[in-house]
């Protein structure tokens, strides 16, 4: 499956999270892709929508060496096969960590403009429009766990087999719309994937906070259908 762009994923994704609609579901956008998709999920279920911060941590010597992400709320994941690649071990690392923390909370403090969204006993829906590795996904996961989120529900457009085995053990359930394996870029099926700078990110948030989708009402989602796993 390919999409048109971020706007079309999330509808062809809304299409098939509707048994989520409920009065207690959260949907999260990660950024920076997972906003625009996610908006058009919210929309389409009458759900209260806000972003989730979460980056790849890079070796500040060795750019392309990636150690693992964080994310807001305090969710760090470290790639078991990286971080011995890395000079950095015990405290050195564990400061160096701690100072990407306190950059993505900075972050997501200047794009919410707000207090950071209350996930405690309510269904998360966390939305982003692919995963090639699944590494931030799983930092913002361990943060929405820490935060008290009753269920965590990922769904992206595409994801790879080995981010999918490392996601479905950490959440309540996982949905992509298209499984591919060797994907290298999430842009590969996008026809328009741009890239989304600080003041997009605020631009996308406010469309969504003018939208002030309805809460809907209702029992408990009863999933059925759909790449569940």
């Amino acid at each position: 499956m390919r999409f048109k762009d971020r706007s079309d994923a999330g509808q062809k994704l809304a299409g098939v999270l509707a048994p989520y609609r409920s009065g207690d579901v959260r949907v999260l956008g990660l950024t920076r892709g997972g906003l625009s998709v996610a908006l058009e999920v919210a929309r389409a279920l009458g759900a209260p929508l806000d972003l989730w911060v979460a980056r790849k941590v890079r070796h500040p010597a060795r750019n392309k060496l990636t150690l693992g992400s964080v994310s807001e709320g305090g969710g760090v994941f470290l790639d078991a096969q990286a971080a011995p690649q890395s000079p950095l071990s015990g405290t050195a690392l564990q400061d160096f960590v701690r100072g990407e923390l306190e950059g993505v909370e900075k972050q997501a403090r200047q794009l919410r403009g707000g207090p950071t969204p209350d996930v405690r006993d309510r269904v998360v829906l966390l939305v982003d429009d692919g995963m090639v590795t699944g590494a931030t996904v799983a930092a913002a996961l361990l943060a929405l766990q820490q935060r008290g989120a009753r269920q965590r529900i990922v769904a992206v457009g595409v994801a790879t087999p080995a981010a999918l085995e490392l996601i479905r053990g950490r959440a309540d359930a996982v949905h992509a719309l298209t499984l591919k394996a060797g994907l290298r870029e999430v842009a590969e099926v996008y026809d328009t994937f741009p890239s989304l700078n600080e003041d997009e990110l605020r631009r996308w948030l406010t469309r969504a906070r003018d939208s002030s989708p309805a809460r809907a009402s209702g029992v408990a989602p009863d999933v059925g259908g759909g790449w569940w796993f």
